[in-house]
């Protein structure tokens, strides 16, 4: 049995090598693969850009709660969206999407849960409600 030769690299490098090998497939009977693929590496490229290091911005003016408050703020945004998105997942199904797109209205479940932790717990309660009916 072959070894796994993706197992060690970092998402940066996961992320580029689904790109390209999802750009040769889309030209070939598999594309279906291609498109997932593509799919796959938007989830590591959202991955990449929440845990980026902002040590960079202390080199300049920045001061460490500036720089560090906003990757905390968008460490955060991430989890809040992974817990909302598998949550709905697991309770919905294929039916997840559509009830977490944000839609026009002040309220919306997405907007509910991405607002705050409380909105996130409020949100998971809702769920659990659908998943007992």
């Amino acid at each position: 049995m072959a070894t796994n030769p993706y197992n060690q690299r970092s998402r940066a490098d996961l992320f580029k090598a689904a790109q390209n090998r999802a750009g040769k497939l889309l030209a070939s009977p598999h594309s279906d693969t291609g498109h997932l693929l593509l799919s796959l590496a938007m989830e590591l490229h959202d991955a990449k850009m929440a845990t980026r290091s902002p040590r960079g911005e202390l080199k300049g003016s920045g001061t460490v709660l500036e720089a560090y408050g906003r990757r905390l703020e968008t460490l955060q945004h991430q989890a809040r969206y992974e817990v909302l998105r598998d949550a709905a997942d697991a309770v919905l199904g294929r039916r997840a999407r559509a009830w977490l797109s944000p839609g026009y209205y002040e309220g919306s479940p997405y907007q509910r849960g991405m607002a705050s932790d409380a909105g996130l717990l409020e949100i998971l309660g809702e769920l659990e409600a659908l998943r007992r009916q």
